[in-house]
């Protein structure tokens, strides 16, 4: 009976070998669990089925784009996926609201926030899109050029309709003095650096507010990613308390 026994175990042990063999985990398919049980938790889908297919294709699509070896090697690059996980839930508002489901204006203001960081993304580190760097910077002072012709544009126009609606009539235009038509144009260049200046300035903040956005973002990110991991953070204090406690500790 013993023996019978110690023969049926070893025949269960061989077959528990085989089927190890047989069905080897494939590589990579742990992360792509795990990224997609994640970002399911996180998004808290209806449609799960759905859901699931909006992750698959979004993630076959990046990593086409971004020609990566492997998935594993996608979910493992921590700016690659922050890119792909933007992508997704951008895809998933779009989705929600074509079925019907309005979008709050937190949800609007985070879509806009995304897709400039994506931009400002792609303008400054092309090449980690498979875009020519050089491409990329013959757009952009295309681009500031085309705002800078179209500034001029709207000068002029301004100036025109000035002068044939509340400045000089027709009859005084041609009967102006070449000192007239001298100071005239001279008004007009003046405003138009004045125009140029304020448009300059405009962006230059712009600029800065979208930095400080991006910072905010990369840190809420990494506070995110840590908390994930099981470290707990204490929440960010401002320059003032920091300031005000380090007083007090002085005194």
């Amino acid at each position: 009976m013993a023996a019978a026994n110690a023969n049926t175990d070893r025949a269960s042990g061989n077959i528990a070998r085989g089927q190890e063999s047989k069905y080897k985990l494939p590589s990579g398919l742990r992360p792509l669990l795990e990224a997609f049980a994640r970002e399911t938790l996180r998004s808290q889908p209806a449609d799960l089925a759905q859901f699931g297919q909006l992750f698959f294709e979004t993630l076959i699509e990046h990593k086409k784009r971004n020609s990566a070896s492997s998935v594993e090697a996608l979910l493992g690059d921590k700016f690659n996926y922050d890119i792909f996980r933007s992508e997704l839930h951008q895809k998933l508002k779009k989705a929600r609201q074509h079925n019907g489901r309005p979008s709050s204006p937190m949800d609007i203001a985070a879509t806009k926030i995304q897709a400039a960081f994506r931009g400002h993304l792609v303008r400054t580190q092309p090449e980690k899109f498979g875009l020519d760097a050089e491409l990329m910077n013959g757009l952009n002072q295309k681009m500031r050029r085309n705002s800078n012709e179209r500034l001029e544009a709207a000068d002029n126009k301004k100036d025109l309709k000035r002068h044939s609606v509340g400045g000089y009539s027709h009859a005084e235009q041609i009967n102006a003095t070449p000192e007239d038509r001298a100071a005239t144009k001279i008004q007009s260049e003046i405003r138009g650096y004045l125009a140029r200046k304020h448009f300059e300035q405009q962006k230059k903040e712009s600029s800065e507010a979208a930095t400080k956005i991006q910072a905010q973002i990369r840190g809420f990110l990494t506070r995110k990613r840590l908390e994930e991991q099981g470290f707990v953070l204490s929440p960010p204090r401002s320059r003032a308390s920091t300031r005000a406690s380090g007083d007090a500790k002085a005194q």
